[in-house]
């Protein structure tokens, strides 16, 4: 019995291990054009953290972060993250109909923040 526990414990570690190797970061720079389209953007990334959960992947989110007003760099002064556990999730939380449903509504919203954008996707190493 106890080598079934050990097993059992081994393969999940094995699991969680694997699933943290296949993690993913989606980095969006950008600049935000003034406080009111920032207070908008801000709730439109709550919603869609509200839906990702909703639709079966509640450890998917994206996390909106900006430099601190003392930083005297001009360029790319926010970010978006988006935090995806595997490649395979990223495409099904992509192509699910509520996150495009989604993507269609703040279209006009969020559209200054990805025009100009730097954007790349970061792989977990090891």
């Amino acid at each position: 019995m106890k080598k079934i526990i050990f097993l059992m414990i081994a393969v999940i570690g094995f699991n969680l291990t694997a699933s943290a190797q296949k993690a993913i970061n989606s980095v969006h720079f950008y600049d935000v054009k003034n406080a009111a389209l920032e207070k908008t953007y801000i709730a439109s990334i709550k919603e869609i953290n509200a839906i990702m959960i909703e639709i079966g992947f509640p450890n998917n989110y994206y996390t909106y972060m900006k430099l601190n007003e003392s930083d005297t760099t001009s360029t790319y002064r926010s970010c978006t993250i988006g935090h995806w556990t595997s490649e395979k999730d990223y495409k099904a939380i992509h192509d699910n109909a509520k996150y495009k449903a989604w993507g269609a509504k703040n279209k006009d919203n969020n559209g200054v923040f990805i025009t100009g954008q730097l954007y790349r996707k970061f792989y977990t190493v090891d």
